[in-house]
């Protein structure tokens, strides 16, 4: 298999896409304002024991930077010498999301350092996933074509396309994950071939959207009715050879007589939509804040002389204005100091658009 890691840095956040054989199925984001504060999947940790849960057969474990890590102790139950205020070395298996700290595991590693703190040197976006594909080949995602953004929308669109016709309707709710399989713009072989090769055709591209939006959690999958257990067979073998190449741990139970396959998907951190948006479903004011950014510095490396001004709702202004990077400086650094911005009191809160001015 061939893997790509592409990448692309802007003032504010470094985006990557991990690319298997042409095609992107996985998306990452590192944004400046969780720098030192959040804690990433496989970084080893010299903790603080805060709390032991005897109920839950598990501590929570300070890690020096965000919430308060969840270890299990799993059978073997709580180790020897582990209590509150102790010092225990541990690796994150999995990232925070929404209420929930990182889930943590114990790691064979001793150190003299002071806990809680990080026992290996700060990586960057590219390092952290270069150590999950060590064979892969890191590229600059404009050197080599790929369009992140495009793909980022992809992942947050309601209705996917499959090909050959037809297309799935992904819905996200608080309990679970709901991917209907819709036979519009798929005629040919009516009636009960045309069921059996949608589904089967929607297969990888659900274990691919699943991979790419990072689902987590419960998934009800809606297929086209099949009578014959063969077929109903079939399509449950096609999902489970196309989540082969997927990390995570996934559970699938088989089709229903109404047709619903459900499957539980390890979650490994936030996915797609809770890194973009709020619990309503916005745009969160740093997601509008760094598309603004991005805008204003492709204005100003593609229009060297001008001197360009950002005009931004007040939510893009307001955590602009926040000072919680320093994007001003960095974004001086490379096209120098000839950018203002002003607010619109009165416009969409994602509004944003650079004008250059004499």
């Amino acid at each position: 298999m061939k893997r790509q890691i592409a990448v692309e840095e802007w003032v504010g956040e470094t985006r990557a896409a991990v690319i298997e054989n042409g095609q992107i199925v996985e998306l990452h984001f590192d944004r400046w304002s969780e720098q030192g504060r959040r804690a990433y999947t496989g970084e080893l940790y010299l903790g603080r024991v805060r709390k032991v849960e005897g109920a839950l057969n598990a501590a929570f474990v300070e890690l020096g930077r965000g919430e308060p890590g969840f270890l299990p102790f799993g059978k073997a139950g709580r180790p020897v010498g582990l209590h509150e205020g102790a010092a225990v070395s541990v690796r994150v298996t999995r990232e925070a999301f929404a209420e929930k700290g990182p889930t943590l595991a114990m790691a064979d590693f001793e150190s003299s350092e002071d806990a809680p703190c990080l026992l290996e040197a700060d990586a960057n976006l590219a390092e952290r996933l270069l150590r999950r594909f060590p064979e892969a080949d890191a590229v600059w995602a404009d050197e080599v074509g790929i369009d992140i953004s495009g793909a980022i929308d992809a992942a947050i669109a309601t209705r996917v396309p499959v090909p050959g016709g037809g297309a799935l309707a992904i819905e996200p709710t608080s309990a679970l994950t709901a991917i209907d399989i819709d036979s519009a713009g798929r005629t040919a072989n009516a009636g009960r071939k045309l069921a059996l090769d949608l589904n089967l055709a929607a297969m990888p591209e659900i274990a691919r959207q699943l991979r790419l939006r990072g689902i987590g959690g419960n998934v009800v999958i809606d297929c086209l009715h099949l009578r014959a257990q063969p077929d109903r067979k079939s399509v449950e073998g096609a999902l489970k050879r196309a989540l082969k190449p997927d990390a995570a741990r996934i559970d699938v139970l088989p089709m229903s007589p109404f047709g619903l396959i459900e499957l539980v998907r390890q979650r490994t951190g936030r996915s797609v939509a809770e890194v973009l948006h709020n619990e309503t479903g916005q745009e969160t004011g740093e997601t509008l804040a760094l598309k603004a950014l991005r805008l204003l510095e492709t204005e100003a490396q593609s229009n060297r002389s001008a001197r360009l001004v950002l005009r931004a709702s007040s939510v893009i202004s307001a955590w602009l204005e926040a000072g919680q990077i320093d994007w001003r400086a960095a974004l001086t650094d490379r096209v120098g100091p000839r950018f203002s911005l002003e607010s619109r009191q009165d416009a969409a809160r994602d509004y944003a658009e650079v004008v250059a001015v004499k």
